[in-house]
């Protein structure tokens, strides 16, 4: 007999984190489901599912003479969803959305993904029961996160991992970008546009750490708002990075060597410039606006991984506005943006500086007098944290924590 205490088995297990997922089917002409958090793919070939219902449930009892069911793969946004499924009563489906799958069996809206499948063996599992289903078919409905159920309470996860390292760093990068304010608001007020200061959170993130507007520029992104870094995002700073970062980066770009090695041409040349800049052409505002759209439902968060290589591989395609070459001096430029990076002693970026709603149809010799200016500030700016404590570069312990371990 077995001496492990229910309430310490449930609470040990709690730690282990369950989707979330309601199991319907039609008996004699009506819809029943059920909410089940012990759903498992069982085999690839032949395609098998399982759920795991109490061996008590009066549910199931009915649900079991279904011929067909529809495993609902609900969303983090669902929780109201869910707890109307897991009260009882004959009427609930009065009161939820739902089309019948190809089966028959009720598909609920706004899930995230539907596995439609037949019973095919039922086991008894102690004071559960354990039914295996053949799968008929099967998809992705939303590009969303998923709904867990975790040490008692439901809710969603960060496709990133837990943030409590990043925000660690995003508080350290703001300290040290209000060592760059005075330099930005210089800037700003001189050159009648947006200065800003970007710092990496993490190798996959960059943040808007400070800003300053003059003229007639106004806040286009929030403080602390996260931009991707991943290629061809972030490539301005990703440039001077520490070797070991750039490969990293570098690989998670595609597995093709040609494509791989474009990018390597081109941090190479952002490099050797020391600058990197951005020309919005008249064919380019569509593609500009959509890159911004796109960019914002970055930042919205709550991506799947699925959404974000799409999202990811869209922005990519728009992207071909960067410019990596010089500027003539007699010639006409609309730019979008400017920005030079702030390097330790080790030529590896610690904050990239970043001008932007700068005044449009201006000569190249304007552009060289922005990336200028832009250099003069960067250098202040070293200069200035050198300074801090005497103790080069180390004072605000920005190359000991590990941005890019």
């Amino acid at each position: 007999m077995s001496t492990i205490d229910p309430l310490k088995f449930r609470e040990v297990m709690g730690n282990y984190p369950t989707g979330v997922t309601v199991v319907t089917g039609i008996v004699d002409g009506s819809p029943l489901g059920m909410v089940v958090g012990t759903f498992t793919s069982v085999s690839l070939d032949p395609p098998l599912v399982a759920f795991l219902p109490t061996s008590t449930s009066s549910t199931f009892s009915q649900l079991r003479r279904a011929s067909s069911f529809c495993i609902n793969v609900l969303a983090h946004d669902q929780v109201d969803l869910c707890r109307l499924m897991a009260a009882g009563g004959p009427d609930k489906f009065d009161h939820v959305a739902w089309t019948p799958s190809p089966t028959g069996a009720p598909q609920l809206e706004g899930a995230v993904a539907y596995i439609h499948c037949r019973p095919e063996r039922l086991d008894d599992a102690g004071d559960h029961f354990i039914q295996l289903c053949a799968v008929d078919a099967l998809q992705a409905n939303r590009q969303v996160t998923p709904l867990l159920f975790f040490q008692g309470g439901y809710g969603g996860f960060s496709p990133h991992g837990m943030t409590a390292s990043g925000d660690k760093d995003l508080i350290a990068g703001i300290h040290l970008a209000a060592i760059a304010r005075p330099q930005i608001e210089k800037l700003a007020r001189e050159q009648q546009c947006e200065a800003a200061v970007l710092v990496a959170v993490n190798e996959q993130e960059l943040t808007t750490a400070a800003t300053a507007y003059g003229g007639s520029a106004q806040m286009t992104e929030r403080l602390g708002e996260r931009l991707p870094m991943k290629p061809p995002l972030g490539e301005a700073y990703v440039a001077w990075a520490p070797e070991p970062a750039i490969e990293r980066w570098l690989t998670t770009s595609s597995k093709d060597p040609e494509v791989i090695e474009s990018y390597r041409r081109r941090l190479q040349t952002l490099r050797e410039q020391g600058y990197a800049a951005s020309q919005i052409g008249a064919e380019d505002s569509h593609d500009r606006e959509q890159l911004i759209t796109l960019m914002a439902q970055y930042t919205a968060g709550d991506l799947t991984p699925a959404r974000e290589r799409t999202l990811l591989e869209q922005m990519a395609r728009l992207m071909h506005f960067f410019d990596t070459t010089g500027f003539a001096p007699d010639r006409s430029y609309n730019m979008g943006g400017v920005m030079v990076p702030v390097l330790n002693p080790d030529g590896e970026i610690v904050m990239l500086l970043r001008l932007s709603q700068l005044p449009q149809g201006v000569t190249g010799a304007q552009v060289t007098k922005w990336i200028d200016g832009l250099r003069a500030a960067a250098a202040a700016i070293e200069s200035e944290l050198r300074a801090v404590d005497g103790d080069t570069w180390n004072a605000t312990d920005v190359w000991t924590r590990p941005m890019f371990a």
